[in-house]
């Protein structure tokens, strides 16, 4: 049983925050400060390429093969 929404669109905010829509239409903001000590998340620390996040596959991701699993965004959106 799924219990988590597909992120169908996404838009960088302010700090490390991305404002997600589901697909349930539900929103909120997905906080990607915790995961930044992780090397995988290094290149988001450039602005520029932070702002390139998008939906796809039901989740956030960015270039070069950069993304978070939906359950985490599905989860800390929805305590916003």
């Amino acid at each position: 049983m799924q219990t988590f929404q597909h992120t169908i669109s996404a838009r960088a905010g302010d700090g490390f925050n991305v404002h997600v829509t589901f697909a349930d239409g539900t929103g909120g903001v997905f906080d990607l400060a915790p995961y930044m000590g992780y090397p995988c998340y290094e290149p988001l620390r450039d602005r520029a390429f932070f702002e390139k996040v998008q939906a796809a596959h039901g989740t956030l991701a960015w270039p070069g093969e950069i993304d978070i699993s939906p359950e985490a965004v599905w989860a800390d959106a929805m305590r916003t």
